[in-house]
């Protein structure tokens, strides 16, 4: 019984851990488990790295073997043909001495080649966590927008009941209830809109994790915000906007990218330059044979050669210079490439760096306005209760104060998207 009852437990236990809400952190760890186009790009750096191996190899020696059987004819002046059965054994081993760097160019190449793709891979890395954020900074968003929707449905249905009261009571006309039930479905049209927004941000967010987690049945860690006071809990930056662009070209991941390029491309005209000149070879050849005894005469039984080879050569069809210029051109392309990514970079730093401090002022100032609007909603309702002014004018006061908590959301959202969207930009 004990045993069932400790069991029973520890189920409990993992279920209530498996199901727990996830952070923005337990989600960028998912994503990047899961990601396809994470895979695809740890897939390439892969193949990347096999390929500086592959060129790796013509440093080594080079060793073949050859075996074959068959028929030997053998006819000399005057006479008829020999023929014998012959089994044969070859060999050969080869070692390259110096080639003029075209070898050690070409791996160097393909070496810069996997790193530049080893920097793709940490750039989608870092994409992929910005998405993260952003996808759960807007289910945040969705849901905060919900229970502001659901305040106002709140509302709605207070002042239809008020205006059924009035108009009993004779105070009020019977075209204040109309409009109420008007509003009411509005605002319950609203909500409505708001829970499918939140919906499409849980697939948006699923898409980019690249899967649903615990089969869809999770939740997500939120510390709801404490309208309309939220400007003093902000997160702020203290670096400058200089500081922020000369952090992002140190750790881009596009820039380390460009900076291998132009290696890279630097390397492959040192090896294609590497064909005007001869290259050096130590070779050599082991061979049996073994034929039947009327030709043992005629083909020798053992025979080996160890050579120094030069191999040179002298026309190619101008295709040497065809790919010593070809790899030329990259090399400046790719330096052109650097210095148009640079002044992206820079631009993209400087447009998030703005884009924070906009957010936060707005934040700011809508908390003053949903502050305005919220004592002028109050005075309506008194100024209509004791019938100094029209529903019009309450239901006005109203919808401002709605609108105002709905701009100061989507404004403290934004903000924390801003703030990744800074992160991303100078590679942090």
């Amino acid at each position: 019984m004990i045993k069932k009852i400790l069991f029973a437990l520890i189920l409990g236990t993992i279920s209530l851990f498996a199901n727990k809400p996830l952070t923005v952190d337990d989600l960028v760890e998912i994503a990047l488990t899961n990601s396809p186009d994470i895979n695809i790009s740890r897939s390439n750096f892969q193949a990347a790295r096999q390929r500086t191996k592959y060129a790796e190899g013509d440093y080594l020696p080079r060793l073949d073997a050859i075996a074959g059987a068959g028929l030997h004819g053998n006819k000399l002046q005057d006479k008829s043909f020999d023929n014998s059965n012959a089994l044969l054994g070859k060999l050969s081993a080869s070692q390259l001495i110096y080639d003029f760097g075209k070898t050690g160019g070409n791996i160097d190449s393909f070496s810069e080649e996997a790193n530049a793709s080893y920097s793709v891979m940490h750039q989608i890395i870092s994409d992929k966590i910005f998405e993260v954020k952003q996808r759960y900074y807007d289910l945040l968003r969705a849901k905060s927008l919900i229970r502001v929707n659901e305040e106002n449905v709140r509302l709605n249905e207070k002042q239809l009941y008020r205006s059924k009261r009035y108009f009993k009571a004779g105070i009020r006309t019977k075209i204040d209830i109309t409009d109420a039930d008007v509003r009411l479905i509005q605002a319950q049209l609203d909500l409505q809109n708001a829970k499918y927004d939140l919906k499409l941000s849980q697939v948006a967010l699923e898409k980019t994790i690249g899967i649903a987690p615990y089969g869809g049945n999770y939740d997500i860690y939120e510390k709801k915000p404490q309208l309309p006071y939220l400007y003093d809990k902000l997160p702020s930056i203290n670096e400058s906007m200089s500081d922020m662009e000369n952090y992002a070209f140190a750790h881009r991941h596009e820039l380390k990218r460009y900076r291998h390029l132009i290696n890279s491309a630097r390397s492959r005209i040192t090896s294609v330059k590497g064909d005007y000149y001869p290259s050096l070879y130590l070779e050599g050849d082991y061979t049996l044979q073994n034929v039947d005894d009327k030709m043992a005469q005629y083909i020798p039984e053992q025979q080996w050669q160890a050579t120094v080879n030069l191999k040179w050569n002298l026309f190619s069809g101008f295709q040497t210079d065809s790919a010593t210029q070809e790899a030329r051109i990259n090399a400046a392309k790719a330096s052109s490439e650097f210095i148009n990514t640079k002044l992206a970079i820079k631009q993209e730093t400087d447009n998030a760096y703005i884009l924070v401090f906009k957010n936060k002022d707005a934040v700011k100032l809508s908390e003053n306005l949903v502050k305005a609007a919220e004592a002028k909603f109050e005075q309506s309702q008194k100024r209509y209760e004791h019938g100094l002014s029209d529903y019009i004018e309450l239901q006005e006061a109203r919808q401002s104060y709605i609108n105002a908590q709905t701009g100061l959301v989507i404004s403290y959202y934004e903000y924390f998207i801003a703030l990744a969207q800074l992160d991303r930009a100078i590679g942090r």
